[in-house]
């Protein structure tokens, strides 16, 4: 999806997890990367005697995802800030939609379980200049 500006800038809008929008241009670059996805089905297991036991489908599981976010100053983004908005998701019990390419990833619903920072990049007096996130969220119904 490309947005066009009254600059004539093209922005290239890849998705978005809440309100964090994963995009590219000449100004800025905040994207996503190692997404993964696990879907999976609940059963119970009835056991039988001198029998193999038997599996009933009881439906879909919620799913899962995992990403990493690398947010680095000098491609128009603030660290400090957009790890702070995902931290804020996460601790608040943020209900977030999940979008890439205009298409939602499974409902669309998502909350966030863990995050992990490793901070790759810090300069005088602490100025957080690139950071990389790991994002767990499961599916919200």
């Amino acid at each position: 999806m490309a947005v066009t500006l009254d600059r004539k800038e093209e922005i290239q809008v890849i998705g978005y997890f809440g309100g964090v929008i994963f995009e590219t241009s000449s100004q800025k670059i905040c994207t996503f990367h190692s997404l993964t996805r696990s879907i999976s089905g609940k059963y119970s297991v009835h056991e039988r005697y001198q029998k193999k036991a038997e599996r009933e489908f009881e439906g879909p599981e919620n799913q899962t995802v995992s990403f990493k976010m690398k947010f680095i100053a000098g491609y128009g983004v603030s660290p400090r800030k957009m790890v702070q908005k995902v931290e804020d998701y996460c601790e608040n019990g943020t209900v977030c939609s999940f979008v890439i390419g205009g298409h939602k990833i499974g409902d669309g619903r998502w909350t966030i379980d863990d995050i992990d920072e490793d901070y790759r990049e810090i300069w005088n007096h602490g100025e957080l200049v690139s950071v990389e996130i790991t994002v767990k969220a499961t599916e919200y119904h």
